[in-house]
């Protein structure tokens, strides 16, 4: 049996999201799939049958400590490495420990440059999960150097536009495989006609937007449906179904949340948050130049009004999502991971 590490970055749900849909295509594979990351939710990994380890945190500094005084950046050679933090250390240690005492056959990273190289200094090949924005910097060009292959979650058309490297990586070391989407909702879950095609959606992610009024905004614009908010304080058993189910979807421009809206074909306003690397304001951009979406940044909302964009979404229907090639993406995800694994 083949064993395969998943390290799932804490950052945000989309690791973790990413670590669930494609291990179960790799479980069902034959493979055995562990998960190592903080904040796991362990009950529904083990459930789908993945194995979790669960790692200490590596941050926040101690009171009074500042970045300068613990060198956490090494000078730009890596993103987060703070001189003398127990956590940190104790961190590191337990993967060292467990790819030790495994012995993987690769090692997926979703994604951290100090855990892709951790792995290749102990002779582990690395999958590296590519992520949006300007990655041009010395600690992700130091994670490219380092990887066996990438594995970039968007369509191969979409990455001169929402990526940016210092390096060029060739293929077949570098894998479009569009978007991973959570599973389908069932029959049962499909869109309605009628009453559920007046509900809208909004989707702020855990940490919410950075104006913190959008929600409210966005229902003030737009009263003739009916608001659905979800943040990082409201918990839902199945998102997938209320995206499926909505007339119009505002959502930040995260990776996981932009999958799901493709996945069930929504039309959907994206406004993008501002992240580390100009992450959501790149795919936002590059999936409102395509016609995939409506972009509302502050320009646009300031220029044209929440009603408006929101207007033009719905008019234009959601038609185009296929292009994010979400069906058969994680299948491709595995195909990459398993030759890896193979060498």
């Amino acid at each position: 049996m083949t064993t395969i590490g998943w390290y799932a970055h804490h950052h945000g749900a989309g690791h973790r999201t990413r670590a669930r849909v494609v291990g179960a295509e790799l479980l069902a594979r034959g493979a055995e799939v562990t998960v190592l990351g903080s904040g796991l939710d362990e009950p529904t990994l083990r459930t789908a049958g993945l194995g979790c380890v669960e790692l200490p945190l590596d941050h926040p500094l101690a009171p009074g400590v500042a970045l300068e005084d613990v060198d956490a950046e090494v000078g730009g050679l890596l993103h987060w490495a703070p001189r003398g933090h127990p956590g940190l250390r104790a961190r590191m240690a337990r993967i060292a420990a467990w790819l030790e005492a495994e012995r993987p056959a690769v090692l997926v990273v979703d994604v951290s440059t100090e855990v892709a190289l951790l792995a290749r200094l102990l002779g582990i090949p690395v999958v590296l999960v590519a992520q949006p924005g300007d990655r041009r910097d010395e600690a992700h060009t130091t994670a490219l150097r380092c990887a066996t292959a990438v594995l970039a979650p968007w369509p191969a058309w979409a990455t001169p536009a929402i990526w940016r490297t210092a390096i060029a990586v060739p293929q077949p070391d570098l894998v479009a495989v569009g978007g991973v989407a959570q599973e389908a909702v069932g029959a049962s879950d499909a869109p309605r006609a009628g009453a559920g095609r007046r509900t809208g959606l909004v989707l702020a992610g855990g940490e919410g937007f950075d104006d913190p009024g959008v929600p409210e905004q966005v229902r003030a614009a737009v009263p003739d449906l009916d608001w659905v908010v979800l943040d990082g304080r409201t918990w839902v058993p199945d998102v997938r179904a209320l995206i499926a189910d909505s007339a119009v979807v505002v959502a930040h421009a995260g990776q996981n949340a932009v999958a799901d809206i493709a996945r069930h074909a929504r039309p959907a306003v994206l406004t993008p948050q501002q992240r580390p690397f100009a992450e959501q304001q790149h795919l936002a951009a590059a999936l409102g130049r395509q016609g995939l979406a409506v972009l509302a940044g502050p320009t646009q909302v300031r220029e044209h009004g929440w009603a408006a964009l929101v207007a033009r979404a719905r008019a234009e229907g959601g038609r185009g999502w296929g292009r994010w090639e979400c069906a058969g993406a994680a299948g491709r995800a595995g195909d990459l991971i398993e030759r890896v694994a193979h060498g």
